[in-house]
């Protein structure tokens, strides 16, 4: 396990295979949490304790009992669980569920060598190819065979899957979680493990201070989608 540092200010999740359009717009992909949405926590044996929060820009929800808490960039089951535990340690019966209030545009971040790099929203989940396109596209030169998307996993570490600009024969484009971050480097990265080390403090999400090591054929896991 590789140790890095905090994040500044302002992703968990799945990522990979969902449905695709012929455009290349992701099909009824699975949502994931993002800033600005609004979800209700409701108890089934403790209502004195219900809340309604909304998602802030690094990622964090603060109900009243446990305080912050990341939820950004999970689906709501994944937020479900990691709360359920949370006021595990607080009450009784913890027994929740969590209802949308409101959606908003996901927001994630593309890095490195493309025209445009920053802050990306959407009211659509986006493919890593229209991503990188909303971004401006790739710089001339840029290494598009060994591009990496950054994200928290469930258990809040920071993750790091190599992902190719242009997928495999028979396989789709992967649609992206809110918070993850895309990394174009100019060249191969020989070392994931070392460079992430490096940029972990560098991310645009509060992360902890675990990285999880990369392997070198380490590939998206397969996204839930809904229909």
């Amino acid at each position: 396990m590789l140790v890095g540092c905090a994040a500044a200010p302002s992703t968990a999740p799945r990522l990979a295979s969902g449905t695709v359009l012929p455009s290349g717009a992701p099909l009824a992909a699975e949502h994931t949490l993002t800033a600005g949405d609004v979800f209700e926590i409701r108890f089934a044996f403790a209502p004195e304790f219900n809340d309604k929060v909304t998602v802030g820009e690094d990622g964090t929800v603060a109900p009243k009992l446990i305080g912050s808490v990341v939820v950004g960039g999970l689906t709501l089951p994944e937020a479900t669980a990691r709360l359920s535990a949370l006021y595990g340690k607080k009450i009784r019966y913890p027994e929740l569920s969590l209802t949308m209030r409101g959606f908003a545009p996901e927001v994630l971040w593309v890095e490195g060598q493309v025209a445009k790099p920053g802050l990306i929203r959407s009211d659509l989940p986006l493919t890593l190819e229209r991503a990188i396109s909303e971004a401006g596209g790739i710089k001339t030169g840029a290494t598009t065979s060994d591009i990496l998307v950054i994200r928290r996993d469930p258990a809040g570490n920071v993750q790091a899957y190599r992902a190719p600009l242009a997928p495999a024969p028979g396989s789709t484009d992967p649609v992206l979680n809110s918070f993850d971050v895309v990394y174009v480097p100019q060249s191969p990265i020989g070392s994931v493990n070392e460079f992430l080390a490096s940029y972990v403090k560098n991310l645009p999400f509060s992360a902890t201070s675990n990285i999880v090591p990369i392997a070198p054929s380490q590939q998206l896991p397969p996204k839930i989608t809904t229909h």
